[in-house]
């Protein structure tokens, strides 16, 4: 019997985390064994590289601006494990999850072997929303979309964000081939819509779309971007024009635009009638993704964890802080092509500080700079505290060090911008 949120992570992540085979019969196996609690969902399915978790706050930001109750699946999460399976986006309160998980596994078979931690959450959550009554649920997927343990649902309708590189091991060396995987979410006649815009891939979605007999839109087709800059973005999307004061970036733009016209689809034919208006979506937020904790000097906080991620932030930063000089505190875990998003970051760095997050799979710092161009060079011999096995202590050296005119910037795993952010809303907790 699980008794406490503890007993119950723990239990969760006693599972094994990797399959040398993945398919999900043993998903549908104990869904049909549990009354196949997704099937009395309704719900959003978004997969992408990047961008996912962003476009479901949106999405629900919509939906709760309508006065929907809506529930987001996201992963991973920044300060508690609740938080990725909200509602309304309030994080799982812990008595539900020690509930349904003690309720899932009086349900399981005696032989688990098949199933991964991500399988188990997926399945509280079916489980959780259900029980809530929610009027909507926007599930983003793990990895890739056609074996992720989410893509059981039968959706209203899809997204993918985009097709970068990530998890080539799993999902294919070629971009093709890892887009391949993400259209596995597409269902017969389920619309599919992307901000995607390589006419290689394009033709691909189009392709399988036929296939499925599912109309395919494409979102930026019918969007436009009018201004990028310190006070947010705006965009003209199918003739209205939207304002996210608490997002920045380009990136944000298509990931706004891609919200707009799903919530669109659904106002207009799938009976959330509330959305169809002209949407409010300027308040959205979403924690660790290129999210100020300080104005002056100015704190940035960005899960900018893969190339894509680094080359958006980079594009982001000459944007909204440009007359500022740019410092870099970085941890990534060893899955990423971390030489390349460090020589990227030193194109524009002041420069740059290395630590470890709490991951284990988070890369030696001292690994970390044998990347960086400065490693041999006169700035290293001037400031040798470049590296911290401890990520607290070398934050607070930059906070001591940061000048008027520098803006910091603390990016890399989002495991690490969790550990990050958790420890500077404690610190400042303290210090008021």
């Amino acid at each position: 019997m699980i008794g406490t949120e503890t007993e119950a992570i723990n239990w969760i992540y006693s599972f094994s985390s990797s399959k040398s085979e993945r398919c999900l019969a043993h998903m549908h196996e104990i869904l049909a064994k549990l009354d196949n609690p997704h099937q009395k969902l309704k719900t959003v399915h978004i997969a992408g590289t990047n961008g996912k978790g962003s476009t479901v706050a949106y999405i629900c930001e919509g939906f709760m601006q309508a006065g929907y109750k809506v529930a987001t699946f996201t992963s991973p999460y920044m300060i508690c494990f609740g938080e990725r399976m909200s509602i309304n986006n309030i994080p799982m309160p812990e008595a539900d999850l020690v509930k349904y998980a003690n309720l899932l596994k009086s349900s399981l078979p005696c032989s688990t072997c098949a199933y991964t931690p991500f399988d188990i959450i997926t399945l509280i959550s079916f489980l959780y929303f259900v029980g809530a009554a929610v009027d909507i649920a926007i599930y983003e997927t793990g990895i890739g979309g056609r074996l992720d343990s989410t893509n059981v649902i039968a959706p209203l309708a899809a997204a993918i964000t985009n097709v970068g590189h990530d998890h080539a091991e799993i999902l294919g060396e070629t971009q093709l081939e890892r887009a391949i995987e993400k259209l596995g979410i597409i269902k017969e006649k389920v619309p599919l819509f992307t901000t995607v815009e390589d006419p290689d891939l394009l033709a691909e979605f189009e392709k399988v779309c036929k296939e499925k007999n599912a109309t395919f839109y494409q979102v930026l087709e019918d969007a436009e971007l009018i201004s990028n800059d310190s006070d947010g973005i705006v965009f003209n999307c199918r003739g209205d024009r939207y304002v996210c004061f608490n997002m920045y970036g380009e990136h944000q733009f298509k990931n706004a635009a891609l919200a707009v016209g799903i919530l669109g689809y659904l106002g207009l034919f799938c009976g959330f009638t509330e959305v169809s208006c002209q949407l409010q979506i300027s308040n959205t937020t979403w924690q660790g993704r290129f999210e100020q904790l300080q104005e002056e000097p100015p704190i940035v906080l960005d899960g900018a964890h893969n190339l894509e991620g680094i080359q958006a932030l980079i594009h982001t930063l000459k944007k909204v802080y440009s007359k500022y000089k740019k410092k870099f505190l970085f941890s990534a875990i060893g899955t990423k092509d971390v030489e390349q998003m460090i020589r990227l970051l030193s194109e524009v760095a002041e420069a740059i500080t290395f630590t470890k997050g709490t991951h284990l799979q988070s890369v030696a710092p001292e690994v970390l700079l044998k990347y960086d161009g400065g490693y041999f060079g006169p700035m290293y011999e001037e400031n040798p505290q470049r590296i911290f096995e401890d990520y607290k202590e070398a934050v607070e050296l930059e906070l001591k060090k940061l000048k008027t005119d520098e803006i910091l910037v603390i990016c890399g795993s989002l495991y690490f911008i969790s550990d990050v952010r958790k420890y500077l809303l404690e610190r400042r907790r303290f210090s008021n």
